[in-house]
């Protein structure tokens, strides 16, 4: 059997789409997944040609050290577009990985399903890269997520930066995990696949917000010292 695959319409329809997966074999989906790919590096490489995440590089130009300012332009170009490859990687198939190894899923079949996180993600990141652009700034904390909100009563960087990565998008990434990997699990075992998604979230947002306040830039410089 083919099934000839439509991102949206797959989405809507999750136990058709778990049934054409096991049984049959999925036209298109390898092009859909290298549009999101591609999508990923050019929305990264916008954001820093753009200037986020660049501040520190203001210096170098308020000094009037052109090559070196544009030399570390072209360097923060490159590791933009090899972070967006490694976002996109970990999370399709890193994470893939794990939830195989939580829930013994076929490999394949959850990638299937990953492929709805990472455009999800994508366009979270899109959406706030646009607000940013429109107003011209941009904010420490993901309006999407509960920081700027704790951020009214919490003062621990840690706690805070781990509520960054818990947003609107990660609500929606478990559901949808859930209705799809739920139709390859014994009923049974359906509410411990609900805690295992959101285990992992809570994991990912947690080791987030500790990379997130560790002087890791101190120790490099001090290792390279």
């Amino acid at each position: 059997m083919f099934y000839h695959y439509k991102f949206w319409h797959s989405l809507k329809n999750p136990t058709y789409f778990t049934s054409i997966v096991e049984e049959g074999e999925v036209i298109g989906y390898k092009k859909r997944v290298l549009t999101v790919f591609i999508l990923f590096i050019l929305l990264f490489a916008a954001r820093e040609y753009w200037g986020m995440g660049t501040e520190n590089l203001t210096s170098l130009f308020a000094m009037d050290l052109q090559n070196e300012y544009y030399v570390a332009r072209i360097l923060s170009m490159l590791g933009a577009v090899l972070w967006a490859i490694v976002y996109f990687c970990f999370h399709y198939y890193g994470v893939t990985y794990l939830l195989h190894l939580l829930t013994d899923i076929p490999y394949t079949w959850i990638k299937r399903v990953q492929l709805y996180v990472v455009a999800f993600l994508l366009i979270e990141k899109a959406i706030l890269f646009a607000v940013f652009y429109a107003v011209g700034y941009t904010t420490m904390f993901s309006f999407f997520s509960l920081a700027p909100a704790a951020l009214q009563v919490i003062e621990t960087d840690f706690v805070l930066f781990t509520l960054n990565q818990l947003t609107v998008t990660t609500v929606l990434i478990t559901i949808v995990q859930y209705l799809f990997l739920s139709k390859w699990e014994e009923e049974a075992s359906r509410k411990m696949l609900v805690v295992k998604l959101i285990g992992v979230q809570l994991f990912m947002a947690i080791f987030v917000g500790l990379i997130s306040v560790l002087p890791i830039k101190e120790w490099i410089a001090r290792g390279l010292g």
